[in-house]
């Protein structure tokens, strides 16, 4: 830390936790992650009595409250560690005194006297980083969020009986009768002598059970709320809604949550988790008219059904000190916001990859960067900090990046798009698309906006239109107004305000306001001549030297 802290400079982007500098998220303010409320400065305070405040003498880091994505991992753990403790505790003092009536308040003590060593051997424990093989989790902006097709796990589904719900409902009304009919036992007085235990050798151990690890706890509380309540689940395909019992499509949520209530009363569980294979995912869900499959009560929050079905229904298979492993949603026909957050979005996609962005548990150490899933941090690690230059398709290594991208330009089976039709693959979505149109003779796709009614050919521009017109999540330039959809737009932008340089090259000195501009420039220092001349093949570090060179020398080539 004291290194880092030499190096500080002031400013308000920095970290209040760590001193790193970056675009992060303020300390003060309420966030939703795993759909509970969170505010730093409050966890901080009860984890470790630290406060956080503005600085009274002024400054140029003296609003600075931001808190980096690596800090709030770490504070989570904390926070998450102190609980489990306070846990423990009262749970070991009841123990230690039955007939004390609360044990709120209490702290952990140990006292030293008498205390007794013993070797313990540690059993091997399943963990979320003992996995066999790691799915591909590619950065790729495809609109097939779930990728993986329904038929491929066909034969791996394992057969458990239909639920139906007349059934449910019977059983229930059964359990409540004999539970009210049932006389409770009195307890029996506590025996005031001691009885010796005699060892004994015969018998052996009663063998501790595995604690199961918290992926396989969340599934199957997804199991249960599944088949205890009409949440609605469902696969994103594109920009449909495709069932996950059998595989109709669906644009409008209405129609496919009428399609669900009129041909899926009878359903297997394990079916609607077959797509996620060996992935550890969490299953979306529509919770638009929540209700209890066996009371009908009416309910707004899975956690709302969930402690519900516990409690009221005796259900001991939830663990409710596990995740629920599910991803809420409440959608309706072109009008897509977060259920956790409010926030508003162009389109569905768009909508379930903000949602997800709600669980990211998993943090780059390195970057910062969350991940969903251990498989999917580990697969961020492989790519981007292992040193090594990979492809993600084939996994060859190169010795540079340019020998990368050359590669991947030009090996056909590493492109990232298919044509669901033929099966060709494509370099880019837009040429995907424009082959579907040209050769399948689909029709052009094309995006309305929701709001205003504008319809654009093209996505990107759409979903730029849809953030600078129609939420506040766009960046203004502070000298003429103008609004960009990221920040380093911005960034690249306001160079042309200040007329900064501070890209400076190490061989000649030569300044670039922009560092696109100096890796450019830096092709001309370097001994590797990527273009050359077809007709005399002289060759040149830039491209638009060879242009100056083909007008000069060969002026009826015109194809350059």
């Amino acid at each position: 830390m004291a290194a880092k802290t030499m190096e500080w400079r002031p400013g308000p982007t920095v970290c209040r936790c760590c001193l790193a500098e970056g675009c992060y998220k303020d300390i003060s303010t309420e966030y939703f992650w795993m759909g509970k409320r969170e505010v730093y400065s409050e966890m901080l305070s009860e984890t470790f009595s630290v406060s956080i405040a503005y600085s009274t003498a002024g400054g140029p880091n003296s609003n600075s409250r931001l808190i980096c994505e690596p800090c709030i991992s770490r504070l989570r753990d904390a926070s998450d560690f102190k609980r489990q403790v306070q846990e423990c505790e009262r749970t070991f003092m009841q123990h230690l005194d039955p007939g004390s009536t609360s044990t709120a308040g209490c702290e952990l003590t140990v006292e030293p006297e008498d205390v007794k060593i013993e070797t313990v051997k540690l059993e091997a424990h399943l963990s979320d980083v003992d996995v066999d093989d790691g799915p591909d989790f590619g950065d790729d902006d495809d609109d097939d969020l779930d990728d993986e097709p329904l038929t491929k796990f066909a034969t791996k589904v394992p057969k458990k009986e239909s639920v139906d719900l007349l059934d449910l409902i019977d059983n229930s009304k059964a359990a409540e009768k004999r539970k009210s009919t049932t006389k409770v036992k009195a307890t029996p007085a506590k025996k005031t002598k001691k009885e010796t235990v005699k060892p004994t050798s015969s018998k052996p151990k009663p063998e501790k059970k595995k604690k199961e690890p918290d992926g396989q706890m969340a599934k199957r509380n997804a199991e249960v709320i599944l088949q205890y309540s009409t949440v609605y689940p469902f696969r994103l395909r594109g920009k449909w809604m495709q069932c996950v019992y059998c595989c109709d499509r669906y644009e409008d949520p209405t129609v496919y949550r009428n399609h669900m209530d009129e041909h899926h009363q009878k359903f297997t569980v394990s079916t609607a988790f077959a797509h996620f294979g060996k992935r550890k995912d969490y299953l979306k869900v529509d919770c638009t008219n929540l209700k209890c499959r066996m009371c009908r009560q009416p309910f707004e929050t899975l956690e709302d059904v969930a402690k519900h079905i516990y409690e009221r229904h005796e259900c001991k298979k939830l663990n409710l000190n596990y995740e629920l492993g599910m991803q809420p949603y409440k959608i309706s026909k072109d009008n897509w916001i977060c259920l956790l957050c409010d926030k508003k979005f162009a389109a569905l996609t768009k909508l379930c990859r903000h949602t997800t962005s709600h669980f990211l548990k998993f943090t780059c150490d390195v970057c910062g960067r969350c991940y969903l899933t251990n498989e999917a941090l580990k697969y961020h690690i492989k790519c981007s900090h292992s040193g090594k230059y990979q492809c993600r398709r084939c996994w060859r290594e190169f010795e540079s990046t340019e020998e990368k991208r050359e590669h991947q330009r030009n090996s056909k089976p590493c492109w990232t798009f298919c044509c669901t039709t033929c099966g060709e693959r494509f370099n880019s979505w837009e040429l995907k698309q424009k082959h579907s149109v040209e050769i399948h003779n689909l029709p052009k796709q094309t995006y309305n906006c929701p709001d205003c009614g504008e319809v654009y050919d093209s996505r990107k521009l759409f979903y730029a239109h849809y953030k600078l017109t129609h939420t506040d999540e766009s960046y203004m330039c502070s000298y003429c107004g103008l609004k960009f959809i990221c920040k380093n737009a911005l960034e690249d932008h306001r160079i042309c305000h200040t007329g900064e340089k501070p890209f400076k090259c190490t061989v000649c000195t030569k300044s670039f306001s922009r560092e696109k501009g100096l890796k450019q420039h830096m092709w001309i220092h370097s001994d590797i001549k990527r273009f050359i001349c077809a007709i005399c093949s002289k060759q040149f570090a830039q491209k638009v030297s060879l242009k100056c060179h083909m007008k000069s020398h060969h002026p009826d080539i015109t194809r350059y």
